[in-house]
């Protein structure tokens, strides 16, 4: 089997970084340069200059807007956050406004890790809406900026 060496290794995890920009995570990095290096090493290359192709983090679909609303309650953040945990979702940005008694909240999910397909992490996420009297609506990220443009 043919190796690899250390500066090829730097070579692919600065790739990596530059490819995987704001998801460049120690975590990121070492999966992506684990994988390049497999699969380098069971090609045979022979090239070691040839540009390595480092997979694309977000696949269409993969993030979801979620925006839920009603009257504020103690619990509400943690509920819904405590449910994405549990189903493996990545929060990637959130805001949130309470004007008096109203709560609003918007979040940009990662769902890429779950193991839960996108209709089951929708109706967790209403069904704990629910136990804090919030309507909540669920939308792959790609709908959701096809119904806001301009």
């Amino acid at each position: 089997m043919a190796q690899i060496s250390e500066s090829e290794i730097r070579r692919i995890a600065e790739q990596a970084i530059e490819k995987l920009g704001e998801h460049a995570t120690k975590a990121n990095i070492e999966k992506v340069v684990h994988e390049t290096v497999d699969r380098l090493q069971n090609e045979k290359m022979s090239t070691p200059s040839e540009t390595v192709k480092i997979p694309h983090q977000h696949k269409s679909g993969e993030r979801v807007i979620v925006t839920a609303f009603g009257k504020n309650k103690i619990g509400i953040l943690a509920g819904l956050t405590g449910c994405l945990a549990a189903t493996n979702c990545d929060v990637i940005d959130l805001s949130q406004k309470i004007l008096k008694e109203f709560f609003t909240i918007m979040l940009l999910i990662d769902i890429t890790h779950s193991a839960e397909t996108f209709e089951s992490i929708k109706q967790k996420l209403i069904e704990t809406g629910e136990k804090f009297d919030l309507k909540v609506v669920v939308q792959h990220e790609q709908i959701f900026k096809s119904m806001h443009r301009i």
